[in-house]
């Protein structure tokens, strides 16, 4: 039996769409085994709509590098419990796919390396920013080279905690990606670049003072607030309580501040808020998760 451990996380940090991610304390816990026949899925959280066969994401991930290293598994066992929530844009997908791709390949024989297996499961995902932080931890610049994924992992400081804010409904990434223009103005193009930068450069050095200017955001935001109720005065409320930078996680509808203190008055100042104004939002207090996939082969 294989355990897995692989973390959320937040995708689209400010300016840095499909490139900047960072992996949070929040996790799918996952047992696969190889047994004599068929596919048996078990799910811990007991939600309906996790689909218990081939159609499961994690087998599916799974047999992406089953076919990749030319292995025919006799059946497969997968049991997974998810504290991730679902469509809520904290890479519950790329969380599946890294789990499911790992522990294929363990049972492939280790066949692909780790470079193969970010690649396949960039492929998969779409894009890269989830999928590089929950198999590599810690804040990731993270980018697709024709045949070739590149992830560029950093460890951040502790003491940065990130504040998630998390609704009652959610956004279907496709829905949100449709929301996107074809065109961006280069004058847009140039601003996010610019502010990508600064917010990298702001956050491994822990610079906090400079990260909510790069924080900005031309490319997304803008054209998705329509489907996060309120989003401008949350991202309004957030600032006032002390975020160093507020921004749309991933397509949202989960909107995250980067804190480095307060971090108690943060909370409830957040949960008056959303209780004044009657809205059912959950307000969740984050670790940065600096190491990312745990595998541990029990048998």
């Amino acid at each position: 039996m294989i355990k897995l451990r692989v973390p959320a996380s937040s995708a689209n940090m400010g300016a840095g769409f499909d490139t900047l991610g960072v992996a949070l304390s929040l996790y799918n816990r996952i047992q696969i085994e190889e047994i004599s026949s068929g596919i048996e899925i078990y799910n811990a959280g007991g939600e309906s709509f996790v689909p218990r066969g081939e159609n499961n994401l994690i087998y599916r991930a799974m047999k992406v590098v089953f076919d990749e290293a030319g292995y025919v598994p006799s059946g497969v066992r997968i049991s997974q419990n998810s504290d991730i929530p679902m469509t809520r844009g904290l890479g519950s997908s790329s969380a599946c796919i890294i789990g499911g791709m790992l522990a294929a390949n363990i049972i492939s024989g280790r066949r692909l390396s780790y470079e193969d297996i970010i690649h396949l499961a960039a492929v998969m995902e779409g894009h890269p920013d989830n999928v590089g932080p929950a198999l590599f931890g810690g804040f990731c610049i993270s980018l697709t080279d024709g045949g070739n994924t590149i992830v560029k992992s950093k460890k951040i400081n502790p003491a940065i905690k990130f504040a998630v804010m998390i609704p009652d409904y959610f956004v279907a990434t496709k829905k949100s990606r449709v929301a996107l223009p074809e065109e961006i103005p280069l004058k847009d193009t140039s601003f996010n670049i610019s502010r990508a930068l600064l917010f990298r450069e702001a956050l491994v050095s822990g610079d906090m003072k400079s990260l909510r200017i790069g924080a900005e955001d031309r490319l997304h935001q803008q054209y998705r607030k329509s489907y996060v109720e309120n989003m401008d005065s949350i991202f309004e409320k957030m600032y006032e309580l002390g975020s160093r930078a507020t921004y749309l996680s991933g397509s949202g509808p989960t909107i995250l501040s980067v804190l480095d203190g307060n971090y108690r008055g943060f909370t409830q100042g957040m949960k008056r808020f959303f209780a004044e104004n009657e809205h059912s939002w959950r307000c969740m207090m984050l670790d940065v998760d600096n190491v990312g996939a745990v595998v541990s082969q029990v048998r």
